[in-house]
């Protein structure tokens, strides 16, 4: 499993269910690695991108409401999400947003794409921290810095060291 994520230099993600700001380079370097693959979205960030799917990629929204009704694959708990994984051998599944979605499925991914803006906004989720975590994940790749609207930006490939995620359960 992989995650992607852009953050600023706190670790932002979003505030008030949005992204901290609209970088068109950041979007098209999400779509190059996400297209053709599966995205894990919690709901909070499946309706902040409008409800629906995006086109080219499997998207599987992780909710605990069991009434909740979208056009996507919907599960509801980690069991079951693994399980769906498993079941027809995705391949690269993303774990793309939001914060707790983050945060449960982590501990699977061994690959972590970060786009880093060198700038703080007031952000009220947050990715945890992989530069404080330097046991677990190590940088395995940068990418130039750049800038769009003033806003300077760099793309982090972050490895997990010594391939120790957790594996996922043969059955859930």
């Amino acid at each position: 499993m992989k995650a992607i994520a852009v953050v600023d230099e706190n670790w932002g993600l979003g505030r008030d269910g949005k992204l901290l700001v609209h970088l068109p380079g950041d979007l098209r370097y999400f779509k190059e690695k996400t297209l053709g693959r599966t995205i894990v979205l919690g709901r909070e960030t499946f309706e902040g991108m409008g409800s629906r799917p995006l086109a080219g990629r499997e998207t599987v929204l992780l909710t605990r409401n069991r009434d909740y009704k979208a056009d996507c694959r919907i599960c509801h708990s980690l069991e079951e999400l693994l399980a769906y994984a498993r079941e027809k051998d995705r391949g690269d599944v993303f774990a793309a947003g939001g914060e707790m979605v983050y945060r449960l499925l982590l501990p699977f991914c061994d690959t972590v794409f970060v786009t880093k803006i060198y700038a703080a906004f007031a952000a009220d989720r947050h990715f945890p921290n992989l530069d404080a975590r330097p046991e677990e994940f190590e940088i395995a790749w940068r990418g130039e810095a750049r800038e769009e609207s003033g806003v300077r930006y760099q793309f982090f490939e972050y490895k997990r060291k010594n391939g120790e995620r957790k594996k996922w359960p043969q059955s859930a």
